[in-house]
């Protein structure tokens, strides 16, 4: 007889990547409506983008922390199945994520809002 795992696993699987995504969405999308006339406030975009990212981190951190302490020692290092694997991958899933987060939100840290490309 097979075992069959959880929905909530694949779940936990997919949440770190989908704050991602939505964090991604929320801060370009933003750009695209806050940055274009006759809007175009570049402090909007950047508390818009400051707030995004606070947001998206915090969830992370609380899912990486709801992660870490639910893990379950390893009783049998040598076990082959997807337990150990659907253990570990969610939490270190989101940590990528955490770091996707930051590296979104750099160009809003280093570059000015709202300006036109040159060229």
């Amino acid at each position: 007889m097979s075992h069959v795992r959880p929905f909530t696993d694949l779940l936990r699987l997919f949440t770190g990547p989908a704050v991602w995504f939505a964090h991604f969405t929320v801060v370009y999308g933003a750009e695209a409506l806050i940055c274009t006339p006759p809007i175009g406030s570049p402090r909007a975009m950047v508390w818009t983008g400051l707030a995004a990212t606070i947001a998206a981190l915090a969830a992370l951190i609380a899912f990486a922390m709801m992660l870490w302490r639910e893990r379950i020692p390893e009783e049998a290092p040598h076990e082959h199945t997807g337990a150990a694997f659907l253990r570990a991958a969610p939490l270190l899933l989101a940590v990528l994520a955490m770091l996707a987060v930051i590296w979104t939100s750099l160009p809003i840290a280093a570059l000015s809002a709202c300006t036109a490309a040159a060229g």
